[in-house]
């Protein structure tokens, strides 16, 4: 690409992330994920902006943490996420799958401002987007609903369809577009309604900013997949930069250095051409806090993309990546919020159910496209349970999906990587192999109930055939026990 004109070019920093699903390893990666932030932001101090692209917090062990009346959160979870964010300095977020799983009551608990004589709580200092998300027949979130357009930070704590960030004296439009299988994926409630036309939805929203005289336009997208969301940018007009999320894709340019056992998924970034032949970047950064990513942009006199840094990538938020970004401290407010839940998961770690001399696998791209040990094992407890209400259960089929974590850890080696078992926990008692409590609920954080069905041969081949049609992204490959299958 071309380098702006002379004196006309604007330069735009964005730092983002999305799956955010904080867990135990956010326990060490929040606060360096946030000295990372405050590194980069110091190179372009008044030309950034922090973005999410949604799945801000997930069920689990983390989240359920906040809830514990040991912690000043008024007993609602996830608030302790919601915390962590904010001191990140998160402007605007996108709508993902996971936000919804416990419904729209927990949503507009996290949202809303909350003070007692107890404890103060901010609620969101950024606002919800989704421009194909309608909330007019919930009960809980359509009062949070305003005009679309408005700059971010005057509707925190509410839910539009854009809005807008102004930086160095020039307007940047924002819109949200969240996953049309949101209904199948999580649990909105009756009362969502879901517009599964997102590109039609999406370009009205650009349309309105576009039409305003706003010219620099970013999509904060959580379409799931990163093939949907490639493809979205080609339909779409007049959209610069769209954010991907729900995919946990690493993009990264072949330069950047990647923690230990961690693959590159593509380029940073990916550049699409529009119907009217424009320029659009799209990007991604893994999940789970582990890295920052940053998109240098410089922008024409048009308000059209002409450049993007070779500073662009995925930045580790591991020790090395902190030191390579200035050494910054992290954010206090992230720290406090770390060493409350800290206490509440050490409690957790404590309590032990077994022992394991080899890495239990529940790596993302792993139980979701083969058989893995952990997959077996829990196929294995699932259907052992099932017998004890019904002895003539023969088969346990259990989505890869519901698999959230490994049990044991991924070190350095001299080889590279290294999958160990669990390691030890001094302050619990905890050894080296031992399984806790907190093991296996970062494991399974879902602790999705189990379902006792009859079927024919030709439903269970049925069921079979769509585990392996999705192989990959989605998460309903199979694991399973009593039984085996190829493909």
């Amino acid at each position: 690409l071309a380098s702006p004109p002379c004196g006309q070019g604007f330069t735009l920093q964005i730092l983002h992330a999305g799956d955010w699903e904080a867990c135990i390893p956010a326990l060490e990666d929040a606060p360096r994920f946030s000295a990372v932030v405050e590194g980069l932001k110091a190179q372009y101090p008044s030309n950034t902006v922090v973005l999410s692209s949604g799945d801000n917090y997930i069920i689990g062990p983390f989240m359920n943490a906040s809830a514990d009346p040991a912690v000043p959160y008024g007993g609602i979870k996830g608030r302790g996420d919601i915390l962590i964010l904010n001191a990140i300095g998160i402007q605007a977020s996108v709508f993902g799958n996971h936000e919804f799983d416990e419904g729209t009551g927990l949503i507009w608990n996290l949202m809303q401002s909350k003070s007692t004589a107890d404890y103060s709580y901010p609620g969101t200092a950024f606002p919800y987007l989704s421009a194909n998300v309608v909330f007019t027949n919930d009960n809980n979130l359509k009062t949070q609903v305003v005009a679309d357009g408005q700059d971010a930070a005057a509707i925190s704590n509410r839910i539009a369809r854009s809005c807008t960030i102004t930086v160095a004296g020039e307007t940047l439009g924002l819109v949200g577009a969240t996953t049309p299988e949101l209904m199948s994926l999580s649990s909105p409630g009756t009362g969502i309604v879901l517009l599964t036309n997102v590109a039609a939805e999406v370009q009205a929203a650009v349309n309105a900013l576009t039409d305003a005289g706003i010219s620099k336009i970013i999509l904060l997208a959580h379409l799931q997949q990163v093939e949907y969301e490639v493809e979205l940018a080609g339909r779409l007009r007049g959209v610069d930069v769209l954010i991907a999320g729900g995919s946990h894709a690493l993009m990264a340019k072949p330069t950047d250095r990647l923690r230990a056992g961690d693959v590159r998924y593509g380029d940073y970034p990916v550049a699409v051409t529009d119907p009217d032949g424009r320029t659009v970047v799209v990007v991604n950064t893994a999940a789970n806090y582990r890295y920052v990513g940053r998109l240098v942009a410089d922008f024409d006199a048009e308000g059209e993309i002409a450049s993007v840094s070779n500073l662009s990538g995925a930045y580790a938020t591991d020790e090395q990546g902190v030191a390579d970004t200035g050494s910054h401290a992290p954010s206090p407010a992230v720290t406090t919020v770390i060493d409350l839940l800290a206490g509440i998961l050490d409690s957790k770690d404590g309590q032990l159910f077994g022992r394991t001399d080899v890495y239990l696998n529940g790596i993302r791209e792993s139980v979701r496209t083969e058989e893995t040990n952990l997959g077996d094992l829990t196929a294995d407890a699932n259907l052992w349970r099932g017998k004890q209400t019904d002895p003539e259960t023969s088969i346990s089929m259990k989505n890869g999906g519901g698999i959230r974590d490994s049990i044991g850890a991924i070190l350095s080696g001299s080889g590279g990587a290294v999958r160990v078992p669990p390691l030890a926990n001094p302050r619990v008692g905890k050894r080296d192999g031992d399984i806790s409590q907190l093991d296996i609920e970062n494991a399974l954080r879902f602790n999705n109930a189990l379902g006792l069905v009859t079927l024919t041969a030709w439903q269970l081949r049925d069921a079979l055939e769509w585990g392996v049609a999705g192989s990959g992204t989605p998460g309903q490959f199979p694991q399973v026990a009593g039984m085996k299958f190829s493909f």
